[in-house]
């Protein structure tokens, strides 16, 4: 029981916060007020990943930054220095760490959250999410749903891939990763039109992820 507890917390963490997140796609009036989790700036390395490209292209001009949770040792590149919320067991019920980044394109997150062996919960957890950032919304025009949900295996640990989409034109894209150790979400969202550049970007956080516990087992 004090197991599903803590998981329905987490749930509710990622999904007030992306609801925080996503006042960059949706339009103000449609959010309801949240309060913000404590947040921080992080500490990130630039990346030269489209350092050259060539003539100055809008994809040259985005500057991608190389980011590690210092907890997991979980690296990625987001493009931009991203925000930091942090959550902690002693205020929040769970440790964990959301980091986020607003673009011309939506907004993309990358969560880590302390939580180990939660691949049984993998639907629970979409599903949470998807509800969680409902409950934030005062339009049903604004509603996310979740669909083109399958299965997948990342880093050699069980996961979750699902399309998010809300009547407005909003879409995004949502994986979550059960790890030995740790439960990651990566979430992007877009305003209509912009769908494809934003899922360019998704894609490329994607291929970017390394995980040092798996990656020390596994020969890539």
């Amino acid at each position: 029981m004090n197991r599903r507890s803590h998981f329905q917390r987490l749930l509710l963490l990622a999904a007030s916060t992306t609801v925080i997140a996503g006042g960059a796609v949706l339009p103000s009036s449609a959010m309801a007020a949240t309060a913000a989790p404590h947040t921080a700036t992080v500490t990130t390395v630039a990346s030269d990943h489209d350092a050259h490209r060539q003539h100055g292209s809008p994809a040259s001009a985005k500057q991608w930054v190389e980011t590690t949770d210092a907890v997991s040792g979980i690296k990625f590149r987001l493009p931009g220095k991203p925000e930091v919320v942090h959550f902690t067991q002693a205020v929040d019920g769970m440790n964990g760490r959301l980091y986020k980044v607003r673009t011309d394109n939506g907004v993309i997150v990358f969560a880590v959250f302390d939580l180990p062996s939660a691949q049984g919960e993998l639907d629970d957890a979409l599903r949470g999410l998807v509800d969680g950032y409902n409950a934030g919304t005062q339009s049903p025009q604004h509603k996310l749903s979740s669909t083109d949900v399958h299965k997948i295996t990342a880093h050699g640990r069980p996961g979750l891939d699902a399309r998010l989409s809300a009547p407005d034109g909003a879409a995004g894209s949502a994986r979550l990763i059960a790890g030995d150790a740790h439960f990651i979400e990566i979430i992007s969202l877009s305003p209509k039109g912009k769908e494809k550049p934003m899922h360019e970007t998704y894609q490329q956080l994607l291929a970017s992820v390394h995980n040092p516990r798996t990656h020390a087992t596994r020969a890539d």
